[in-house]
């Protein structure tokens, strides 16, 4: 079962899991996942780590949603392009066995790596994590 904390003084809402604590902190400072797409399902997100994890609304700046390919071959990504912006969530809380799941479901590092990214969650910016295509 998921749940909904509110921290109204900072504008930022998390779903968790009912057993499980998200702190301001955790969501402010802690290590982050900035996604979008199909990552932005908790049920899709479950179903590729194995458990609900914490996430919370977020916005990155100055990246777009794109995509390359075509039909079966078609990839969804994010890229820079000043002056746009993405929505998505941030995945907090994760375990290192999540990561694993999530790179291995991004295909890091044959199509994609990490990359720092500044996103904002309520009042807050803050720098994540993110996946950008390997080009």
């Amino acid at each position: 079962m998921l749940e909904t904390t509110f921290y109204e003084e900072h504008f930022i809402w998390v779903i968790r899991p009912g057993d499980v604590s998200v702190t301001l902190r955790d969501v402010t400072r802690g290590d982050a996942l900035f996604v979008s797409g199909k990552l932005m399902d908790p049920e899709f997100v479950r179903n590729v780590t194995g458990r609900y994890v914490p996430f919370t609304a977020a916005v990155a700046r100055n990246y777009a949603r794109g995509e390359r390919g075509r039909g079966s071959k078609k990839t969804l990504l994010i890229e820079p392009r000043p002056g746009e912006v993405v929505l998505g969530v941030l995945l907090v809380k994760l375990k290192q066995e999540d990561l694993n799941a999530l790179d291995r479901f991004e295909q890091v590092p044959e199509m994609r790596h990490k990359a720092p990214i500044r996103v904002t969650t309520g009042a807050y910016e803050r720098t994540a994590t993110t996946f950008l295509l390997n080009e």
